[in-house]
Order: C-alpha cells, then sequence, then structure tokens
C-alpha cells in the first residue's frame, strides 16, 4: 500500500507540475502579450504625434507662404495707386502756388499803384 500511495503522491506532484508550468506558461503569455501591446500603443501614439506635429509645421509654412503673398500684393496694389495719387498732389499744389504767384503779384501790383 506504501507503494501504490508513493505512486500517488509522484502522480499528484507530476499533474501539480504540469498545472503550475501550464499556468506559468500562460502567465509568462500574458505579460509578454501586455508588453507587445504596450510597445504597439506606445507606436501608435509616437506616430499620431509626429503626424500632428508634421500637419502643424506644414500648417505654419503654408500660413507663412499666405502671409508673405498677401503682403507681396498689398505692396503692389498700392504702388500703382501711389503714384496716381503722387501726380495728383504735385499738380495740385503747383495749381495752389500758381493762384498763390498769382495773388502776390496781384498785392504787388496794387502796393505800387496806391504808393
Amino acid at each position: 500500500m506504501d507503494q501504490q500511495q508513493n505512486q500517488i503522491n509522484q502522480a499528484a506532484e507530476k499533474f501539480a507540475e504540469a498545472v503550475r508550468d501550464s499556468y506559468q506558461a500562460v502567465a509568462d503569455r500574458a505579460v509578454s502579450a501586455q508588453e507587445l501591446n504596450a510597445e504597439l500603443t506606445q507606436q501608435f501614439f509616437n506616430g499620431v504625434v509626429n503626424n500632428l506635429q508634421q500637419q502643424a509645421e506644414s500648417n505654419r509654412q503654408t500660413s507663412q507662404q499666405l502671409a508673405d503673398e498677401t503682403q507681396r500684393q498689398q505692396e503692389a496694389t498700392q504702388q500703382p495707386t501711389q503714384e496716381p495719387v503722387g501726380t495728383y498732389m504735385a499738380f495740385i499744389n503747383s495749381m495752389f502756388a500758381f493762384y498763390q504767384q498769382g495773388i502776390e503779384q496781384t498785392q504787388q501790383q496794387a502796393w505800387r499803384q496806391g504808393t
């Protein structure tokens, strides 16, 4: 009976070891799966962050190009309008100077005639 009990005990030990090894393998695979999931999650978020940074840089460059183009258009629009306005102001000033000169001449003639 002792021998039979020993065989039962050995069989129970082997079964317990097999169950323990099976649980250990499952636990190891679970840890491995968690590590892989963590790595994949980190890669995903790194990819998202990199993509957002690239889009932000692209948007910044596009905005700068748009601002530069707007500035060039404003300068191009102002130059043609400033030249005619300057010419018109010169014409008005010359007319005023001519008028002022006429008044001064008239005043001088009146003063000469009065003296």
